[in-house]
């Protein structure tokens, strides 16, 4: 009798569930058209919503709602005080850096260091010495050896620590940093390192190690989950920094992560006045996550001197910004570049400005060279990045596919002179959501070493051809497209 019951039951249970997610999504449609995003955004959150009711309700509950505006005006306000007493700290060498202009031997590279200084409110600085760094094994030795050689402090921010033999190694060199009296600051993103609990954490606090969570994960449906601060920063007594496309974890060093292979990317060490502008970017992170005031006349020493020849200008960029610094150099770079670009990225969504970019430099002339892995860890944006393929092709653009596992450099190369290393991957969710920074250099070795990295990498690359790619399967046709849909909430 109570199995006749449950039967008679559970097809009016299902039906209600249904009109009640039905229901919702209608209800949030109005949400969605007031956010005033881009078009193609907007189409899509309400497709998902009427065609997915239940799926779309939830995806727009956490990534799709507009929670923006509060954190990034509280980020806004603050980055002005600490860039405010900072700039005060740093007053006798601002005044004694005048040589920048010199240094630049192109137009293209004088454009883009004007407009990264314009949209960043950060100087360019001379007499910095770049050291790149293209193996795992090799940047976790170099930022090892830095923090066990620190003095006074060491400052680190990450996107993402793995509770692996990697991130265990990582901490172990904090934890005997701050153990030798060194001041040890760790600033994670709430986010990528969501999965790390008290027991990880526990020997850094032991040991004295200043903690701080970049929006912590309270709640998934009331933190802005889209707000990731996936910047890879560690500075070392104010004259040595680190930055790039390197997390901390073994596939990282070199391991292999479960269907797609071996890790590759691609990090910068940079000693000179170039890591002070770095140690800001910290500065102004840890101020928004912690509100622990920091004296930066303790932390910024007033003289540094020239470690080598290279011109760096640091480009962050976020939602708190509003000027999209790194997509805008990348532009740039593309739109001024007259032999050639090397762009590698492993996730790839971009924006219609880039997309155009691209084409007419290929179409003037520039070798246009974009690397992208053959296989991802997250399939709907590779498939998403693959429906851009054939309209590149067309206008002369060479796609190299990396096929031996997954190339996570997100780095750009113009005319062999100015260089792109960083955080960014070439997607709108980098662009516009996400807190990034880039290393805008001016040195030939760097450009240089930087070429001959994305020359091994194209190696063991397998080249798109356009014929090929028109004659793909109708099943990869129809992801591309389901993916492309979706790009824009990507």
């Amino acid at each position: 009798m109570v199995e006749v019951e449950l039967q008679r039951l559970l097809p009016l249970a299902l039906r209600a569930a249904g009109l009640f997610f039905w229901a919702v999504s209608l209800a949030l449609i109005p949400f969605v058209l007031v956010r005033r995003k881009e078009p193609s955004s907007t189409i899509a959150w309400i497709l998902t919503l009427v065609f997915l009711p239940a799926v779309g309700a939830v995806l727009f509950l956490l990534f799709g709602r507009d929670r923006v505006r509060w954190p990034a005006r509280k980020k806004r306000e603050l980055d002005a005080i600490v860039r405010a007493q900072v700039a005060d700290a740093l007053d006798e060498r601002a005044d004694a850096d005048t040589s920048t202009q010199i240094a630049l031997a192109s137009p293209l590279e004088q454009t883009l260091f004007r407009v990264g200084a314009h949209l960043t409110h950060l100087k360019a600085t001379t007499g910095n010495k770049v050291d790149m760094l293209a193996d795992g094994a090799a940047t976790y030795d170099a930022i090892g050896a830095a923090i066990d050689a620190a003095r006074h402090h060491v400052h680190a921010q990450y996107y993402l620590i793995r509770d692996d033999a990697t991130g265990r190694w990582f901490r172990d060199r904090l934890v005997a940093a701050a153990k030798r009296g060194v001041a040890v600051r760790l600033l994670m993103d709430g986010f990528g390192c969501f999965s790390l609990g008290s027991a990880w954490q526990r020997p850094l606090r032991k040991a004295g190690v200043r903690v701080g969570i970049f929006l912590p994960m309270r709640s998934v449906l009331l933190q802005p989950v889209n707000l990731r601060n996936h910047r890879k920063i560690v500075v070392v007594d104010g004259e040595t920094a680190f930055t790039g496309g390197f997390n901390v974890g073994d596939e990282y060093r070199g391991g292999q992560m479960p269907g797609v292979g071996g890790w590759r990317d691609v990090h910068v060490r940079i000693e000179g006045p170039a890591a002070a502008e770095l140690h800001r970017v910290f500065f102004q992170d840890w101020a928004f996550a912690t509100s622990e005031p920091i004296d930066p006349k303790e932390y910024f020493p007033r003289i540094v001197s020239a470690r080598g020849n290279a011109t760096i200008a640091i480009v962050p960029s976020g939602p708190d910004t509003r000027t999209e610094a790194i997509h805008r150099l990348f532009f740039g770079a593309i739109v001024g570049a007259e032999r050639q670009v090397l762009v590698t990225t492993p996730y790839f969504v971009p924006t219609e400005s880039l997309m155009v970019a691209m084409e007419l430099a290929a179409m003037r002339g520039v070798e246009v060279k974009l690397l992208l892995p053959a296989r991802s860890n997250h399939r709907v944006t590779w498939h998403a990045g693959r429906s851009f393929y054939s309209q590149l092709l067309e206008a002369g653009v060479q796609l190299i596919e990396y096929e031996d596992g997954i190339v996570h450099a997100k780095t750009l190369v113009a005319d062999t002179h100015v260089s792109l290393v960083g955080s960014a991957n070439m997607d709108m969710r980098s662009f516009r959501l996400n807190f990034e920074v880039h290393a805008l250099v001016h040195d030939a070795t760097t450009a240089s070493a930087l070429c001959t990295a994305f020359a091994g990498y194209e190696s063991r690359s397998r080249r798109v051809e356009l014929g090929a790619w028109r004659d793909r399967s109708w099943t990869l046709r129809v992801r591309e497209g389901a993916a492309r849909l979706v790009s824009p909430m990507l």
